[in-house]
């Protein structure tokens, strides 16, 4: 039983320590692109929905780094969509956000 006990208690770690970790990364070109909304005078390309896993086994991530997670991805699609700036349309819900792509006026 202790045996049991102890691979449980180092599973429960494991989970703990990757639920706090991120797994994305911001491609190149797209770290660049700021949080902006339509009231800065941009023009909206469109929207992006992405997510990212918000639990692991059981147990829930840091609801920092999932959010982190998500406008790094965010960050990504508007690169790809020619646009420079992303703001929020949704709350997260269940690891999932909507942002709203947009192309700002340079400054």
């Amino acid at each position: 039983m202790k045996k049991h006990s102890c691979s449980a208690l180092k599973l429960l770690a494991l989970a703990l320590t990757l639920s706090a970790c991120s797994f994305v990364e911001v491609k190149p070109g797209a770290e660049n692109i700021i949080l902006a909304n339509n009231d800065s005078g941009c023009e909206r390309l469109g929207s992006t929905t992405v997510s990212v896993m918000h639990e692991v086994g059981f147990i829930d991530r840091d609801e920092e780094t999932v959010e982190e997670e998500l406008q790094i991805l965010a960050q990504n699609s508007a690169y790809k969509m020619g646009g420079n700036a992303i703001w929020p349309e949704t709350e997260v819900n269940e690891g999932e956000r909507i942002f709203t792509v947009l192309r700002c006026k340079e400054q």
